[in-house]
């Protein structure tokens, strides 16, 4: 059985006009009568839809006509193409989130194009950006790699909103020269305290410790601690006393 172009069109559920494109594309076969009308064969209405399905989820002309032409199976444009989805869906949360942040700090052209920097960088170029604060701050001795690990914040691939915040806040803080001071600062006292290897129970060793908090310690590093703890999802770090 053949099919005008408006019973296609119909039993499809699209346009006429959306028919004859796709046939003018060559995505749709049809045949010509006497009188110059189209034809069009039993299968054309599958195709048809199928063909509608694909573009509304997104998916390019030249795509379609691959899969109709089985140079490429459906599942593989299918996965290809969730897979983009998931970029953008991401690449989407990111730009709410930052949206969200300059709207609720007011924040300035200056600071919109810094936020947009640090949240358009790779996971490779965040990476990079934390171990030059921990390197500048810490040292790079092998023996702190596990430290430098565990002071690292890591943004997954499906991070929230909160998450997002948590990063841009953080970042920038890494970036503040007096913060990187003060932590390089609080990091030399604790070594110094390190090297006399007294025990934890030590009253002496505690008082000395408080009083390296009470002095050197940047309000801004529990700080740093607590967002590291959102960023990775972790548990809240508790608060010491000092």
């Amino acid at each position: 059985m053949d099919h005008s172009i408006g019973a296609v069109a119909r039993l499809a559920g699209v346009s006429v006009k959306t028919v004859r494109y796709y046939s003018d594309q060559g995505l749709l076969a049809s045949r010509r009568t006497a009188a110059g009308h189209r034809r069009y064969d039993g299968d054309a209405v599958a195709r048809l839809e199928l063909i509608r399905t694909l573009r509304a989820l997104g998916i390019d002309l030249p795509t379609v006509r691959a899969v109709l032409e089985q140079e490429r199976t459906l599942a593989e444009v299918v996965a290809a193409h969730a897979q983009a989805l998931a970029v953008q869906i991401r690449t989407l949360q990111l730009h709410q989130a930052v949206l969200s942040v300059v709207t609720q700090r007011h924040s300035t052209p200056e600071e919109l194009e810094l936020m947009h920097d640090l949240t358009a960088q790779s996971d490779h170029e965040r990476r990079a950006l934390i171990a030059d604060f921990l390197t500048a701050v810490l040292g790079d001795e092998p023996e702190l790699a596990a430290v430098r690990q565990n002071l690292t914040p890591v943004l997954p691939d499906d991070a929230d909103v909160r998450q997002v915040e948590a990063w841009l806040e953080l970042a920038t803080l890494t970036q503040d020269e007096t913060f990187r001071a003060s932590v390089r600062r609080m990091a030399v006292g604790y070594r110094a305290l390190a090297t006399d290897q007294p025990l934890w129970h030590d009253p002496e060793f505690r008082g000395r410790l408080i009083e390296l908090r009470r002095t050197e310690a940047d309000p801004r590093w529990p700080r740093y601690l607590e967002l590291l703890a959102v960023v990775n999802g972790w548990a809240a770090p508790s608060r010491v006393a000092g």
